[in-house]
């Protein structure tokens, strides 16, 4: 299959994702895994817990999912667009490459790196086991927003690229901007917005891709 049309696929895996990490935000981690608050983030007991409940272990999942579909997406947009706009269809392919690295390290620290938190805390004294989770929750902190950053460029990037060739909506090329402005903001804040912007601009993406000026 070509890299044209597995970018549909791709948006759709992103989009199943953030459904995922929305339903966590949303029900499951106030109702189930007792983050009232967004205080409670910074509670280490909370946290430990929920690094061992199914929901963060699919959630990790869809991180590594995500990192592979948004390098496909990166691909994609250079091979459609680098005849008629070299420039930005390299640096959108960067963004994506960026964006994919976050995603995948983000994962990693989720799935295999929950395994190795688990084994530390469980073989280690408390004042150990606090000091492993900080560190790890820091660096997923850090590698989130170097994965949000990735991919709210490379939205940016594909909504130029798209307007110009006239192949994507204004209002899809509208909202890219936005959703990329709400993943940059990353670089200075820790306002997840994107959780909610990048659902509905993956679901977009993916019905709009193959459909000329749709």
């Amino acid at each position: 299959m070509s890299l044209d049309r597995l970018a549909p696929w791709a948006a759709a895996v992103i989009a199943a994702a953030f459904a995922m990490h929305n339903l966590n935000g949303a029900v499951i981690e106030p109702r189930l895994l007792g983050f009232g608050s967004y205080a409670d983030y910074a509670d280490l007991a909370k946290l430990q817990a929920a690094s061992r409940a199914w929901p963060w272990l699919l959630s990790g999942l869809g991180h590594v999912a995500s990192g592979f579909a948004v390098v496909v997406l990166g691909l994609a947009t250079y091979r459609r667009y680098a005849g008629r706009y070299p420039e930005a269809a390299l640096v959108a392919a960067a963004a994506a490459l960026l964006a994919g690295a976050g995603f995948l390290l983000v994962g990693i620290s989720h799935v295999i790196g929950r395994q190795t938190l688990m084994l530390l805390a469980d073989a280690n004294p408390p004042a150990l086991r606090d000091a492993a989770y900080t560190a790890a929750t820091v660096v997923r902190i850090w590698v989130n927003a170097l994965a949000q950053i990735g991919l709210g460029w490379f939205a940016v990037q594909l909504a130029w690229c798209g307007r110009r060739s006239g192949e994507l909506s204004r209002g899809f090329v509208a909202f890219s901007f936005v959703s990329g402005a709400c993943g940059l903001l990353m670089a200075v804040a820790y306002i997840p917005i994107y959780l909610y912007t990048v659902l509905l601009w993956s679901v977009w993406l993916a019905v709009s891709w193959r459909r000329r000026g749709a």
